[in-house]
């Protein structure tokens, strides 16, 4: 083994591992072999604080088990929230296209008082429901209801 590289050739690994379990207060490692002593199977014991840290894991995780009714409120008053906002946004863009059809991302952000980034956002979403469509040069078209989002608006 130590002709192939497989070992250090120094035989400090197992003094220095069970000084390490000692100085942590682990069990001490167990040691195995045959009568003709040609292989030896080591164990080292996990540390008996391991199982406590796991009887805490089970108990935080009944915890939060209790708590998945109050956990699912809280996330549909923060979905609520969020689709709140976007609503408006959608709104007030909708509402905006349909009174004065052809406008560009910069005048519709100009008119929502809303940054640039935020209305493209929100155009690209309702492109993609196709309620609006783009028609014109990219420098100089604007975005239009589609027939759907009228119909659906009548």
């Amino acid at each position: 083994m130590k002709e192939l590289d497989m070992t250090e050739g120094r035989g400090t690994g197992i003094p220095i591992i069970r000084r390490e379990m000692e100085r942590n207060g682990s069990p001490e490692p167990r040691f195995e072999t045959d009568e003709n002593y040609s292989y030896f199977i080591t164990t080292l014991p996990i540390h008996p604080a391991f199982f406590a840290e796991d009887e805490i894991s089970e108990g935080v995780n009944k915890g939060v088990k209790t708590n998945d009714s109050q956990h699912d409120n809280a996330l549909r008053l923060i979905r609520e929230g969020v689709n709140e906002g976007v609503n408006e946004n959608v709104y007030d863009i909708i509402s905006i296209l349909t009174n004065v059809a052809g406008l560009n991302a910069v005048e519709i952000a100009s008119r929502t008082k809303r940054g640039l980034s935020t209305i493209e956002r929100y155009l690209r979403l309702l492109r993609k429901k196709e309620i609006i469509e783009f028609r014109g040069a990219p420098k100089t078209g604007g975005y239009h209801l589609t027939e759907k989002a009228k119909k659906l608006l009548k």
